[in-house]
């Protein structure tokens, strides 16, 4: 059992080495290249036996990497949401199940997500856009909100025009003109009749690009600075860990040698 166990944390050091995460990340890259090559593009028959051959090669690297995985961590595996994602991903690519070769494939494009995984600095990232998503929300409510209120003025304001036949359309009209699809015809349209759309739409413009717009990217760059604190504080803390480690060991080496 002490043998086994320190097999087993050797193994653990190794698969979680800088050396192991590199060369995984490396091969997930080529599997992805291969991966588009097979899927969207029609290699000669050559060269596509090739990219066959790797795919397989690579995939049994994959298969490989989750079972030493498994062996170095045991139980404790599947308590990483990371290494069940993994887990499934590869053994779900690899097993028959009754799915086309190209579906099964399509699968491991999923492991992308493993540079999420390795990187702390995206994975704060990350945990800024998902603290971003309250203020998002509610800037995303203010948004309806003012293309409602347009799209009725729009209702009150043309009547009798196609682009504002009811609060529907208007809302259809409006996100045209938001996306900039050919809007100078809608104003051009518009305007035949009513002299004054010009007021309506540009007003409509300048706030939703220049209002609503900044606030959605003053949210999100404000979730990421504090992301990147976060970060920061956390390494920092690391730190101190290891500075107040390395403290203990010296302590006990002097108290030894005295």
């Amino acid at each position: 059992m002490p043998r086994l166990y320190v097999v087993e944390s050797a193994l653990a050091r190794f698969m979680e080495s800088k050396l192991v995460h590199y060369f995984i990340g490396l091969l997930i890259l080529v599997n992805a290249g291969v991966l588009l090559a097979l899927t969207y593009y029609q290699p000669p028959s050559e060269i596509h036996s090739i990219l066959v051959a790797a795919d397989k090669i690579i995939l049994g690297v994959f298969v490989l990497e989750i079972v030493l995985r498994l062996i170095a961590n045991g139980r404790l595996f599947f308590k990483s949401p990371w290494n069940v994602f993994d887990f499934i991903v590869i053994f779900g690519s690899a097993l028959p199940l009754g799915l086309s070769a190209e579906i099964m494939r399509s699968l491991r494009v999923l492991r992308l997500f493993y540079f999420i995984e390795i990187s702390s600095k995206m994975r704060h990232i990350l945990q800024g856009l998902y603290k971003s998503l309250p203020g998002i929300a509610n800037v995303t409510i203010l948004l309806i909100i003012i293309f409602v209120t347009f799209s009725i003025l729009g209702v009150l304001m043309f009547p009798g025009s196609e682009r504002f036949a009811d609060a529907g359309v208007g809302m259809h009209t409006l996100f045209q003109v938001l996306s900039g699809d050919d809007w100078y015809n809608v104003l051009r349209d518009v305007q035949k009749v009513y002299a004054y759309a010009w007021v309506y739409f540009y007003l409509f413009y300048v706030i939703m690009v220049f209002v609503i717009l900044n606030l959605f990217i003053g949210v999100v760059v404000g979730a990421l600075q504090a992301a990147e604190e976060d970060l920061e504080a956390t390494t920092e803390d690391e730190q101190t860990k290891v500075l107040k480690d390395i403290q203990k060991r010296l302590k006990t080496i002097e108290t030894k040698i005295k």
